[in-house]
Parts: structure tokens; sequence; C-alpha cells
């Protein structure tokens, strides 16, 4: 009997700890970026004259800013290999993009727009743009240290895929009689964002794994790459950085339930 019963409990204990350290995991992620980048070229701006001098913006011309943020939210699925030292992941993701143009004071704003009619300038406030985009990421992530501890650092790598959804651009003219030129403006322009989105990113995480095997994470980018063209109207954005926070359960949680 001994000698049946120390197989059995053995065989259990395997089985367990196997179940415990399962790599396959789901997850959800969120994530706040910072654009940086240059007023696109097609705008172009008039201001009255003041007695200070403002330098010309990181953004753009005299007097004028642009600023730009991104923010995502994903459902992942995680699979950990090679002992746990490398974590490839992949999923749907949402990223929303908002971009707005504004003077840098009170200063009266105008936007020329040339025209069949000759040159016009309309006093605007500001502009804003509103995108929304569906992609599929694929990632990897190298652990760096802490493979057998509850606290690990680790570099991650990654490049997404996808499409616009939804997406605005308007403009806030002081006078809301002006409203019916926006449409003739916004046409003039050209080049409306494009459908395609592809982008590539990095960043360095801190993580923390909890005795049922949840992880707790948090990341600090380094600055990404947008790589197709075009897919902002209001800034010619190349980078960007930020932070991400995730947390992830193992697949075999709910299965021991």
């Amino acid at each position: 009997m001994r000698k049946l019963l120390l197989p059995l409990l053995l065989s259990f204990f395997l089985s367990v700890e196997a179940q415990q350290s399962s790599g396959l995991r789901i997850g959800i992620e969120f994530g706040t970026f910072e654009m940086s980048g240059k007023i696109d070229d097609r705008w172009e701006f008039r201001h009255m004259k003041s007695h200070n001098s403002f330098s010309e913006s990181y953004y753009g011309s005299e007097n004028v800013t642009g600023m730009g943020e991104m923010r995502y939210a994903a459902l992942k699925s995680e699979l950990s290999i090679w002992g746990n030292r490398i974590t490839l992941a992949s999923g749907l993701k949402y990223t929303h993009v908002d971009e707005q143009i504004s003077p840098v004071t009170d200063s009266r704003l105008y936007l020329y727009h040339p025209s069949t009619q000759g040159i016009e300038l309309f006093r605007i406030r500001g502009m804003n743009e509103s995108l929304g985009y569906l992609s599929v990421p694929l990632e990897a992530d190298i652990l760096l240290w802490g493979r057998l501890s509850n606290w690990q650092t680790y570099v991650k790598g990654g490049i997404e895929v996808g499409t616009k959804i939804h997406g605005k651009t308007s403009l806030d003219f002081v006078s809301k009689e002006m409203d019916k030129y926006e449409k003739e403006i916004l046409s003039a322009a050209g080049k409306a964002p494009s459908n395609l989105f592809v982008n590539a990113y990095g960043s360095i995480g801190l993580r923390l794994i909890l005795n049922n095997g949840i992880r707790l994470a948090g990341e600090v980018s380094f600055p990404g790459s947008v790589l197709s063209k075009n897919n902002f109207s209001l800034l010619s954005t190349k980078s960007y950085s930020g932070v991400r926070f995730m947390i992830s359960t193992p697949i075999n949680l709910f299965s021991n339930k």
C-alpha cells in the first residue's frame, strides 16, 4: 500500500504544479501617450502683432502650439515560453487619438486659406481632430531579472497593424456664421487621415506576480514610431512616449474554480 501511495501522491503534486505554472494567460491593458511633432505644413496662420515676442514653438509657428495624446485599451492573450523567460502576446486593441492646435496666448488667431476667390483669413479659437483605430498587436518581452521571484523586470518590443474606424476634424470658429466654410477648408487641405495604421514600439517594465498567478505590471515606453503615413492631419507626428498598465490572469485560474 505504501509503495502505491507514494507514486500517487507524487503524481498529484506534479499535476498541481504543472497547472499552477501554466504559461497561458488573458489580460487587459491600458496606456496613455503624449505625441510629439510639428504642426502639419498644410496649415498656415496669421496673428495680430503684439509687443511681446515669442520664440517659435516646437510644434509649429510663432504664437501657435499643437498638442496630441493617444489613449488605448486592449484585450490580450499571453504565452510564456523558455521557462517563463519570454512572453508572447497578441489580441485586440482600440486606440483613441486627440490632437489640438491653439494659440499660445489669448492673441487672435487667423487661419490662412487660399481659395478661388482669393486669400481668405478665418478667425478661429483652434482646431481639433479625434480619431479611432482598431488594431492587432504582436509583442514579445524578455525577462531581465527575477525569473524565480515575484518581482520581475523586462523589456518589450511590439508592432501593431490596424485600421481607422472613426475620425473627425473640426475648426472652432469665433463666429458660428463661419461654420459653413469648414467643409470647404478641410477639403482644400487634402490628405485626410489614412485608414491604415502601423505602429512600432518598445518599453521597459516592472511586474508583480501574485501567489494565485495573477500578474500586475507597469511600463515606461521608449519613443514609439508611427510607420504608416498621413495618419494625422493636424500634427506631423513621428514619435510618442508614455506609460501603460496591465493585469493578466492564468487560464487555469478559472478552470480550477
